[in-house]
């Protein structure tokens, strides 16, 4: 699986900040207008290196001199950087005018030539920038590995202020927001209602199936004027120095909480959620935050509920938290048509919601059996991110179980693999689509062993490699020995069990069989999957006829 992307940085404490002197409010623009606006002032920046590149902004121009900004952490490598721009033209980026932000902020500007006139951006006051505010982030997100598409291409991303803290963070992440993101889009803009550049785009946390599992995180622009003299940079604009804020605010703590989730401090997170509601109780982004870190790290369902049922009641329109709590209604509740009552509020609210369409096709395939309306939600989903891994995988298996579409499978599990070549989940179902529908036991064997090799502990892949050499190899101790691996890893895998006992009973010990095979059918009774757990007891009737008729 990729590696997570650090989203959330340490804390160094409250300062002094400057503002950029706004003496007008601009006039709000349209969507359409704020990408073109986006698209001419955004530029790749890219390196020998296949696959590593990041985003920038034409900051200003001086003669045929062009200063970009963007993230210092684009800048990883010693190497020959070029700058392409919005009409496609390629620039060798000055490489002596490389230059870090100091404190360790992560911004830097480079510099390029260009005798072409190319618009630069328009400075905004990020100061003023509250939860619920339209913004909007442009970049150029990777490739990975896929094969359809082979070159970045601009994206423009449209979502709310999340949290705009007082405090500087480490790196000087303070602005977080809504938007969805992709890696190769740091350095890019991050964008106002009227245009302006209020931050520079830098982190942005997804996860194992490259689905967003957070906020993104930006630099505000202010805290960039503050050291802009240090870069050599003359903004040309009078600045004026803010006061101190030490009153602590409900954004300060928002964004402490996900710094400390980051670290994995899950305890100081939810202390800090819990103060930020206690300073504004009526701060949705808040009790959802809350509701999410429940869900995820102390499994405590009813209380994430509670905070996203308080979510909803103070913002109805809140798509995300619909999407959440119906997913705890369908995994933890058996609550199979209350998910569905969320995941289409979630859709009505948002139109494209990649997640609302997701949960909800894995909820037509495992629980309604609405085998169509799953494919429809599926394409969906894979149409409105094209690189949502999980999409292709859960679409590749509704195909080959479901549809006999087994090519089809097949394309999607290879893509979901592409996507995210460290998954091990994906190695095991492309696996299981060789070994059964395709009859490539070799390929199936080296999918579970690659998922083994990513995942030792994922217990699902013992018992398909298990199965796979016993049933397709002949190899009844090396079936035996990766059973007896699954049981160890995941006591209550009933499948696993149930293989083992028709083993033992077939080539070893009867009685030992029998138990599994009676363990099997007790853990199918507790899931409620009554097929399976008739089937256990017609093979245990089964067997106890025979071995009497055969003298056992």
């Amino acid at each position: 699986m990729s590696s997570k992307i650090s989203l959330w940085t340490g804390l160094i404490g409250i300062g002094a900040t400057i503002v950029l002197v706004q003496p007008n409010v601009a006039a709000a623009k349209s969507s359409v207008e704020i990408a073109n606006t986006a698209r001419a002032i955004t530029v790749l920046i890219t390196e020998p290196e296949p696959d590593k590149f990041g985003s920038g902004v034409l900051l200003q121009r001086q003669g045929d001199i062009y200063t970009v900004i963007t993230s210092a952490h684009v800048f990883k490598n010693k190497t020959s950087y070029k700058i392409k721009t919005s009409d496609d033209r390629q620039y060798e980026i000055i490489n002596s005018s490389i230059r870090s932000a100091p404190g360790n902020i992560d911004l830097a500007i480079v510099k390029f030539r260009s005798t072409v006139k190319y618009p630069t951006a328009k400075l905004g006051n990020s100061t003023i920038l509250k939860s619920g505010m339209a913004i909007y982030v442009a970049g150029f997100p990777d490739t990975g590995k896929s094969k359809s598409v082979t070159k970045p291409e601009f994206v423009f991303s449209t979502g709310k202020v999340s949290a705009n803290s007082s405090r500087k963070f480490e790196q000087g992440y303070s602005l977080v927001y809504s938007n969805e993101t992709q890696p190769g889009m740091s350095g890019g803009p991050v964008l106002n209602s009227a245009g302006e550049l209020v931050a520079i785009h830098g982190r942005g946390d997804r996860d194992n199936n490259n689905v967003k599992t957070g906020f993104n995180l930006g630099i505000p622009i202010d805290l960039f004027a503050t050291v802009a003299s240090n870069l050599g940079v003359n903004l040309g604009t009078s600045v004026v120095t803010r006061s101190n804020n030490t009153a602590p605010k409900a954004d300060d703590y928002i964004v402490s909480a996900a710094q400390k989730q980051g670290q994995e401090d899950y305890l100081g997170s939810l202390a800090d959620l819990d103060r930020a509601i206690q300073l504004d109780p009526k701060n949705p982004l808040a009790h959802f935050s809350r509701g999410t870190l429940k869900r995820q790290k102390f499994e405590d369902v009813q209380g994430a509920i509670a905070d996203y049922n308080r979510t909803i009641q103070l913002d109805p329109k809140y798509a995300e938290a619909y999407e959440d709590r119906g997913f705890l209604k369908q995994e933890k509740l058996q609550d199979t048509q209350g998910a569905l009552a969320d995941y289409n509020r979630a859709i009505s609210l948002d139109p494209k919601s990649v997640i609302g369409y997701l949960y909800r096709g894995n909820l037509k395939n495992d629980k309604l059996q609405d085998i169509q309306g799953a494919l429809t939600d599926y394409n969906r989903a894979i149409s409105l991110d094209s690189k949502l891994a999980v999409a292709y995988n859960n679409r590749s298996k509704l195909k080959y179980q479901k549809l006999q579409d087994i090519q089809g499978a097949l394309i999607d599990c290879n893509r979901a693999i592409a996507l995210s070549p460290n998954d091990a989940l994906f190695y095991n179902n492309c696996g299981t689509l060789k070994s059964g529908k395709l009859k490539d036991p070799q390929g199936a064997l080296a999918d579970f062993d690659r998922a083994i090799q990513l995942e030792p502990k994922l217990a699902l892949a013992y018992y398909n490699r298990g199965a796979l050499k016993m049933t397709k190899l002949g190899n009844m101790p090396g079936a035996l020995a990766d059973s007896n691996r699954a049981i160890e890893l995941d006591p209550e895998l009933a499948d696993a069990f149930a293989f083992r006992g028709s083993l033992k009973h077939a080539f070893s010990d009867r009685a030992s069989g029998i138990a599994d095979i009676q363990q099997a059918a007790k853990l199918y009774q507790q899931q409620r999957n009554t097929e399976k757990y008739q089937m256990m007891i017609k093979v245990l009737n089964e067997w106890q006829k025979l071995d009497r008729n055969s003298g056992y």
